[in-house]
């Protein structure tokens, strides 16, 4: 399986490059702020909250990117041999999930490094970290005007990874249940986005089956969010898997 991995990590290289240059360009730009615009900061902190606004973006995209390359892979004779090779279906599913996820954190710890960055050069600039911190306290709030807990955060973190992980397996699913009825055909992008928002609404209606059930509708916690509603979003990526590999078996790997 280490092979299908880095055969499919090697796909999605040139969009990697491109957000580094990017955040290259996003740490230079807050430097630049910072020298110039000493007595304010004002500069500097639109950039942060630029780079960091974009970060929501930019992993978004990867999952995006991600199910745009398994379209390929299908649409594409070269790439439909994938489907022939001795592998399982799984593995070459969970391969390509994988390495989507890898991509994902390549792209965080990016933010991360970049924000990390930032923050020493403040550090250097401003005469230490406690000024920082409140210097950065003080523009978020009257920047963004909002106010956050780690609770808050940590709720917020995990719920955009399992929503993203979800829209990957949707993603799956649409594209091989349309590759495999409309095959090259012109038609089967538009069939693969008509399912996946179709499967998006009946996961939607169970969601709201759930919070129709009083017990569990009142177990609010962090940021409005039921731990059940986790639950129930990780079993659903697990039967849309399931589904995207029983499909794949039975008309791909033929």
């Amino acid at each position: 399986m280490g092979k299908l991995i880095k055969y499919e990590w090697k796909k999605q290289r040139t969009s990697r490059m491109v957000i580094l240059a990017m955040l290259v360009v996003g740490i230079l730009a807050f430097v630049w702020g910072l020298i110039f615009d000493r007595g304010n900061g004002g500069a500097a902190g639109v950039v942060v909250v630029l780079m960091f606004s974009m970060a929501f973006l930019v992993l978004l995209y990867t999952g995006i990117e991600s199910i745009l390359v398994l379209n390929r892979d299908l649409r594409t004779k070269q790439s439909y041999m994938l489907w022939m090779v001795p592998k399982s279906i799984w593995e070459i599913l969970g391969a390509k999930f994988v390495s989507a996820i890898l991509q994902m954190f390549v792209v965080f710890a990016a933010f991360m490094a970049a924000g990390c960055i930032c923050m020493g050069v403040a550090v250097v600039e401003y005469g230490g970290i406690r000024s920082v911190f409140e210097i950065a306290e003080v523009f978020i709030r009257k920047t963004l005007e909002i106010n956050i807990s780690w609770g808050d955060l940590f709720m917020f973190c995990l719920s955009v990874f399992i929503g993203w992980a979800q829209m990957i397996f949707l993603g799956f699913l649409s594209v091989i249940l349309a590759r495999t009825v409309l095959i090259r055909s012109r038609f089967a992008g538009l069939l693969a986005v008509i399912i996946f928002f179709v499967l998006n609404i009946v996961v939607d209606k169970g969601m709201s089956l759930l919070h129709g059930i009083p017990v569990l509708a009142d177990m609010r916690v962090f940021a409005g969010w039921n731990p059940w509603d986790i639950v129930y979003y990780i079993i659903i990526s697990f039967i849309l898997f399931g589904a995207s590999g029983w499909v794949a078996d039975k008309k791909l790997s033929v």
